[in-house]
């Protein structure tokens, strides 16, 4: 088994007009942790490359993908601006971007392609919110979905597991009609960017096959580990994917500026241990996370689990904390709703 790492400095050239929370920085002080830990020399390296046109299309538009290389493509001016209030491109934007989209579609085939081999894309920008004919919430291309879709062409079965702390609606959006794909997706909930009720479960055939968890502000690891034994890894085992995608946001940590969770980061590495036991070909894919010395100590922990699975031990800084009543109800609401007792 190995782990792989897909990334690339070009990633850095996508950088925002004036402050803003997704920038350079969070990429930086991941890559610094890593150098700096025992887990150099652990993982391959991946090197991304540009999705291609026929990857791109089978999640976007045609339209979509033509403004956007209209506005900032290589035979356009390399200017910069904003495709919705909250996200930006500049010069950098466009190669980062079909990078990101193209690194993640790699690294989720050659993991496909293994005997139980796994990994992290650690791309920006983020993709998950970004739906097949417009950008939002920071996001341009949906780099899981275009990887799903690749592996689907590849005749897998695949699940997408979303924790990052809003809701996955881009990509829910995009394979809401879509039996052949599991989508779960845990999250903060009311919150931006207001979709993901219980409800929301698939369209026509697909019904079912989107499963949303929408826990209460202040969910910790109490709650979600709940959540993971109760819904996530019983879906799983149901769908039984030969490749499991996460949108890997850490923005549900408690020192996050966004969000009002309060997960650490070995919450986030249990439950990626949870998911390797159902199927140890699992592809994480960078999201959110916005407080950078968490995002980072996230990442790393994350990536020790997938580095050696069997040696990981749970810790808990939670042990014996009641999971809160609130999100109690929301859960069993879930398994009832899924019929997943």
């Amino acid at each position: 088994m190995a782990t792989y790492v897909c990334t690339d400095e070009l990633f850095l050239n996508h950088r925002p007009l004036g402050e803003h929370p997704e920038r350079p920085e969070r990429l930086q002080a991941i890559l610094g942790a890593l150098a700096a830990s025992e887990l150099r020399g652990r993982y391959r390296q991946l090197a991304p490359r540009p999705a291609t046109d026929e990857e791109l299309q089978r999640v976007h538009t045609a339209d979509y993908l033509h403004d956007l290389f209209k506005r900032m493509g290589d035979s356009s001016p390399k200017g910069s601006g904003w495709l919705d209030p909250d996200t930006y491109y500049g010069p950098g934007t466009y190669q980062a971007a079909l990078n990101a989209a193209g690194g993640t579609v790699e690294l989720a085939l050659r993991i496909l392609k293994s005997p139980g081999d796994n990994g992290f894309a650690l791309v920006r920008p983020p993709g998950h919110h970004a739906s097949g004919g417009h950008a939002m919430g920071f996001c341009l291309l949906n780099n899981i979905a275009v990887a799903a879709a690749a592996a689907r062409a590849q005749g897998a079965r695949v699940a997408i597991v979303d924790f990052d702390v809003h809701h996955g609606n881009g990509t829910e959006e995009i394979f809401a009609a879509d039996s052949s794909m599991l989508f779960v997706s845990s999250h903060q909930f009311p919150f931006y960017p207001g979709t993901g009720a219980v409800t929301a479960v698939g369209q026509g055939q697909a019904r079912g096959t989107k499963i949303n968890i929408p826990l209460p502000e202040g969910s910790a690891g109490p709650e979600y580990r709940l959540a993971w034994k109760r819904i996530v890894v019983p879906a799983l085992r149901r769908f039984a994917p030969d490749l499991i995608l996460v949108s890997a946001g850490f923005d549900g940590h408690a020192r996050d500026p966004l969000a009002g969770m309060a997960l650490h980061e070995d919450d986030y590495a249990q439950l990626v241990h949870l998911m390797l036991q159902v199927q140890p070909r699992l592809c994480a894919v960078l999201e959110g996370g916005y407080n950078l010395s968490a995002l980072a100590a996230c990442v790393l922990a994350v990536l020790r689990v997938l580095i050696d699975p069997a040696g990981y031990a749970a810790g808990s800084h939670d042990a014996g904390q009641p999971v809160a009543a609130e999100a109690r109800l929301a859960i069993a609401e879930v398994v009832k709703l899924h019929n997943l007792t």
